[in-house]
C-alpha cells in the first residue's frame, strides 16, 4: 500500500516537519556518491506572499536532508513566459538556498536533449533529468486555472525545455503532463503547503495558510491526497485519472496510507480556479477572453465591525462610504481631533460613536478592524498600538516616513495574526489587474520600458487639513507610492533610482517631480507626478512597451479598459465593461470625486478580515515602497 506523509508545521519550524515527511516514506535511499536532481517550483521571480513559489525554508531543509548523504545535488529549473530560469531562481530567493547547501543549479533550458517515447508519443526533455539517478520533485501546493490543482503532477511540467512552453503545450495540457510523468521517475516527493494558493492559480490566486508539509513517492498518489485535502475529488481531474492509467500510483483514497495528520485534521475547501472570469469587448470588436483576477476572499455572515481614526477626505470618499455600502460592515466609531468634522461625519454616515482621542477606537472592544487615514507621521506608532489592541489595520500609504521607521514597523507587528494591510486602492482596479496578468503571462513579452504620469490637481482635492503643503515632499509623498507600489505589482522590486528631479512652481512645496528607475527586471521607467490637471478628473496615464507588445491605460479616467497593440502602429481596445459604462463611470467619478477601487480595496480588506485571510498587498509591500521613496528622495 503507498504510503503519503502529511505533518503540520509547528511553532514555524519547517525543518522538523520536512524530515519528519521524508521519514515517514523510508527516507531517503541513495547510495553515496550518487547525484541527486531536485525539482522546486519556481513559477515566477516575484512571490511576495509566499503563495507561488515552493517555500525557499522547505527547499533548504530537503537540501540539509540529501546533504546527509549526497555531496551532488543538482537543482534544476527551465525559462518560462515569465521570466528565465536563473532570474526567477535569484530574485525568488531559490539561488541563494541553493548556494547555501553547495548545490548545483542547471537551466534546463540550456541542457542537452533528448528524445523519449511515452505511449507512443515522443518528447523533447533535458538529459540532467532524463539520467537522473535520484529524483525530487519539491512542488506547491496550489490551484490551476487549466488543470484544476497543482502539486506533483503539473510541477514536473517545468522540466520541459521550452521557454514558451505555455504557448506550445497549455492547450494540450492534460496530455503532456501524464506523458512527462511517465517518463521522469521520481524518487522523493515533498510538497510545500505552508501557503498554499486557492481560486485562480498557479500565479494570480489568493493566499492560504495551511503550514503542513507532504510526501510520497508517486505523484498520483500524493495528488491524490493532496486533492482531498483541497476538496476536490481526484478522479475528476484529468491529470490526474490519465498518468494513473499509465500505470502510475493510485486513486483510491482507502488504498492509500496516510500517516502523520489525518486528511480531515488539515483538510478544507479551496476555492475552484476559474478558466474565464468575463469577456472583453467594446461594442463593436469581437469578443475576446479576458484574462483578470478577481479572487476576492468570499463574504461571509460573521459582522465586521470597524473604526476611523482620521476623518479627512481620503476617509469622507474612499473608507466610509465603502464600509457603509457592505451588508457585513458596521462602522462603530470614528475619531479625529476636529470636532466639528466629527460631527459632519457622524451626519452624513450615520456613525454611532465620535472621539477625539484615537485610543478610544482602539480600547472599544467591539472593534475588529481600524482604517488609519491621518497624516504619514503618525501612521507607524497608530499602527503598532492598534495592532497590539488586537486589531486589523487598514493603513493609508505611506506606512511611514522612513525606511527605518518602515523595518520597525515590520519587526513589531509583522508575525501579528493581527494583519497590516497598506492602502494601495489601485491595484484593485480591473484594468490594474489585467495588465499584471498580460504582463505575468508574457503576453507582451519582456518589459523594456514604463512611462508614467499622474496628474491630480489639490485645488479639486480640497483637502481638510494642509499636511501635504506642509512637507518639503509634496507631491513625491502624495502621488509617488501609488505609482511605486503600482511598478512593484507588475515588475517587482526597484533595482536602482538613476535620477530624480523637483520643482516648486505653484507651491512651497514639491508639486512637479520626475523620476528615473531601473527595475530588477531591466525594465526603464520614467514616471512623471504632478499637482496639476487639465481635467477635472485625475489623470493617471500607463504605457508599457514590451519586446512583443505595448499596453497604454488611464487607471482613473478608464478603470474598465487598455489598449494594446501587437505591431507598433494600431491599437486594439480591450475592456472589461462596455463603453457606454466607461464613459458614464467617468462622469459619475468626476462628480462624485470617487473610483472604482475605493469600494473594491474596501471590499476587500473586510473579507479579509471576516474570513482571516492574509491580505494582499502585505505589510511588506508597503514597508519597500517606503524604502524606494526614501531613494528618491535622496536623489533630489
Amino acid at each position: 500500500m503507498p504510503r503519503v506523509g502529511v505533518f503540520r508545521v509547528e511553532r514555524g519550524n519547517v525543518e522538523v516537519a520536512v524530515r519528519k515527511a521524508i521519514e515517514a516514506v523510508g527516507g531517503v535511499d541513495i547510495d553515496r556518491g550518487e547525484e541527486v536532481v531536485v525539482k522546486p517550483n519556481i513559477a515566477f521571480h516575484k512571490d511576495p506572499y509566499g503563495a507561488i513559489n515552493t517555500d525557499p525554508k522547505v527547499l533548504d531543509a530537503v537540501l540539509k536532508v540529501l546533504r546527509e548523504h549526497t555531496d551532488k545535488i543538482v537543482v534544476v529549473e527551465s525559462d518560462s513566459t515569465s521570466n528565465y530560469a536563473e532570474v526567477r531562481a535569484e530574485q525568488s530567493g531559490i539561488m541563494e538556498v541553493v548556494r547555501r547547501n553547495d548545490a548545483c543549479f542547471v537551466n534546463l533550458s540550456k541542457d542537452e536533449i533528448v528524445h523519449v517515447t511515452v505511449a507512443g508519443r515522443t518528447l523533447r526533455l533535458p538529459r540532467t533529468v532524463v539520467d537522473a539517478q535520484y529524483f525530487v520533485n519539491v512542488p506547491k501546493l496550489k490551484t490551476h486555472e487549466d488543470t484544476v490543482i497543482t502539486v506533483a503532477l503539473k510541477n514536473m511540467f517545468g522540466v520541459l525545455p521550452e521557454k514558451n512552453k505555455a504557448v506550445f503545450y497549455h492547450s494540450i495540457l492534460e496530455e503532456v503532463i501524464p506523458l512527462v510523468n511517465a517518463a521522469c521517475r521520481q524518487n522523493l516527493i515533498v510538497v510545500d503547503g505552508i501557503t498554499a494558493m486557492e481560486g485562480r492559480g498557479p500565479i494570480t490566486g489568493t493566499p492560504v495558510t495551511m503550514n503542513i508539509v507532504m510526501s510520497g513517492r508517486d505523484p498520483v498518489t500524493v495528488d491524490t491526497v493532496a486533492a482531498h485535502i483541497m476538496g476536490f475529488n481526484p478522479k475528476k481531474i484529468k491529470i490526474i485519472t490519465r498518468t494513473h492509467s499509465l500505470g502510475i500510483g493510485e486513486v483510491e483514497l482507502e488504498k492509500i496510507e496516510v500517516v502523520g495528520e489525518p486528511i480531515e485534521r488539515v483538510a478544507r475547501k479551496f476555492r475552484a480556479p476559474r478558466a474565464v472570469t468575463g469577456v472583453i469587448s467594446d461594442g463593436t470588436m469581437a469578443l475576446r477572453i479576458l484574462f483578470l483576477n478577481t479572487a476576492t476572499p468570499q463574504a461571509v455572515g460573521k459582522k465586521v465591525r470597524v473604526g476611523v481614526i482620521g476623518c479627512g477626505k481620503v476617509a469622507e470618499y474612499l473608507h466610509l462610504p465603502g464600509y457603509n455600502s457592505l451588508s457585513n460592515v458596521e462602522v462603530v466609531a470614528v475619531a479625529d481631533l476636529n470636532e466639528e468634522r466629527l460631527e459632519y461625519v457622524k451626519r452624513k454616515f450615520g456613525v454611532g460613536c465620535t472621539y477625539t482621542d484615537y485610543m478610544d477606537v482602539l480600547e472599544n472592544p467591539q472593534i475588529d478592524a481600524v482604517s488609519i487615514c491621518t497624516p504619514p507621521r503618525l501612521h507607524k506608532d497608530m499602527t503598532v498600538e492598534a495592532v497590539e489592541h488586537g486589531k486589523y489595520v487598514l493603513c493609508e500609504k505611506p506606512l511611514a516616513t522612513s525606511t527605518s521607521e518602515a523595518y520597525e514597523l515590520l519587526e513589531e507587528v509583522g508575525d501579528s495574526k493581527f494583519f497590516v494591510m497598506p492602502a494601495f486602492n489601485y491595484r484593485f482596479t480591473p484594468s490594474v489587474k489585467m495588465v499584471n496578468e498580460i504582463i505575468s503571462r508574457g503576453k507582451i513579452g519582456r518589459v523594456e520600458r514604463v512611462t508614467v504620469t499622474f496628474k491630480s490637481d489639490q485645488r479639486v482635492w480640497n483637502a481638510v487639513t494642509s499636511f501635504r503643503f506642509n512637507e518639503k515632499s509634496g507631491v513625491l509623498s502624495d502621488l509617488g507610492p501609488h505609482v511605486i507600489d503600482m511598478l512593484h505589482y507588475f515588475l517587482g522590486d526597484v533595482e536602482k533610482v538613476n535620477g530624480a528631479d523637483a520643482k516648486a512652481e505653484r507651491y512651497r512645496v514639491y508639486d512637479r517631480v520626475k523620476i528615473d528607475l531601473i527595475m530588477q527586471s531591466g525594465a526603464k521607467a520614467n514616471v512623471g507626478l504632478h499637482w496639476f490637471s487639465d481635467s477635472i478628473i485625475p489623470s493617471f496615464y500607463w504605457r508599457i512597451e514590451g519586446t512583443k507588445g505595448a499596453i497604454r491605460f488611464d487607471v482613473l479616467r478608464s478603470p474598465y479598459a487598455v489598449s494594446i497593440s501587437w505591431n507598433g502602429k494600431t491599437w486594439q481596445r480591450y475592456a472589461v465593461e462596455p463603453i457606454f459604462k466607461d464613459i458614464v463611470d467617468k462622469v459619475v467619478m468626476a462628480v462624485r470625486r470617487t473610483h472604482y477601487s475605493y469600494s473594491a480595496e474596501i471590499n476587500y480588506f473586510v473579507q479579509c478580515v471576516a474570513n482571516k485571510t492574509p491580505p494582499s498587498p502585505t505589510l511588506l509591500d508597503g514597508v519597500k515602497c517606503v524604502e524606494t521613496m526614501e531613494q528618491i528622495t535622496q536623489k533630489l
